[in-house]
C-alpha cells in the first residue's frame, strides 16, 4: 500500500478551490480529525498547552453530542472547531442532498457549541464536483500532510520525519481518536518539538 504522506500536487490541480495550505511564513496549522474523544482530546490539549499551541478541530457531530462540555473546553482554549459532518460518510458513496444534509445536521451543534460549521473537512477527503458546486459560501479545508496515526501498521519514526519537513502554512492532520491514539501519542510530541524549536508558531485556520 502506497502511503502518501504529503498530497500530490496533481490532486491539488484537479481540485484548485479546496484549500491544501495557508500562506504564512511562521506558522503550522494542525489540525484533529473525528473527535473530541473523553480520553484522547484532553491529552491532545495538554500537549497543545506545554508548546502554547492552537489547533482545528474537525468534529463529527456524534461525537459532539457525547462529548459537549470538552467541546466547550476547545473553544474555551480558543481553539477552533469545524464541520467533519454528523457520520463519517464517505463523500463519494452518498448523494449531494445526503452530503448537505449530513453537514448540516453537525453543523446545528458548531453553532451552538461556538464552532465554525462553515468551515468544512469532508471525511476521508472525499467530495464530488456536485457536492462541492452546491455548497454555499464555505470553506472546504483538506491538507498538506497526512500523519496517517489512525493506521496503525505505519513505522512511526518514518511519520514523523516525514511531517518534520513541513513548511510554514502547511496544515497537518491527526485525529484524535482511541483508533488513532497509540500511534497519535508517539508522533504528536515529536512534532510539536520540532516545530517549536524552530521558532514556528501553531495557530487555528481562521
Amino acid at each position: 500500500m502506497i502511503r502518501f504522506y504529503k498530497t500530490p500536487w496533481i490532486v491539488k490541480v484537479f481540485y484548485p478551490s479546496l484549500f491544501w495550505q495557508k500562506p504564512s511564513n511562521d506558522t503550522i496549522y494542525l489540525t484533529f480529525d473525528d473527535g473530541p474523544d473523553a480520553e484522547v482530546t484532553p491529552w491532545v490539549l495538554e500537549e497543545l498547552d506545554r508548546v502554547g499551541a492552537k489547533a482545528t478541530f474537525f468534529c463529527l457531530g456524534t461525537s459532539l453530542e457525547s462529548n459537549f462540555d470538552l467541546a466547550k473546553q476547545l473553544i474555551s482554549k480558543r481553539h477552533l472547531i469545524a464541520n467533519h459532518g454528523y457520520h463519517h460518510l464517505d463523500g463519494w458513496k452518498i448523494s449531494v442532498s445526503d452530503f448537505k444534509l449530513n453537514m448540516a445536521k453537525s453543523g446545528k451543534l458548531i453553532d451552538e457549541v461556538g464552532g465554525q460549521s462553515k468551515m468544512i473537512r469532508p471525511p476521508y477527503g472525499h467530495i464530488s464536483r456536485s457536492q462541492l458546486r452546491a455548497l454555499d459560501s464555505i470553506d472546504v479545508i483538506m491538507w498538506s500532510h497526512l500523519s496517517w496515526d489512525f493506521d496503525r501498521r505505519i513505522d512511526p519514526i518514518r511519520s514523523i520525519s516525514k511531517l518534520k519537513v513541513a513548511a510554514p502554512g502547511s496544515i497537518l492532520v491527526f485525529h484524535d481518536t482511541q483508533q488513532s491514539f497509540p500511534i497519535l501519542k508517539q508522533i504528536l510530541p515529536e512534532v510539536l518539538n520540532c516545530f517549536s524549536d524552530r521558532g514556528l508558531k501553531f495557530e487555528t485556520l481562521q
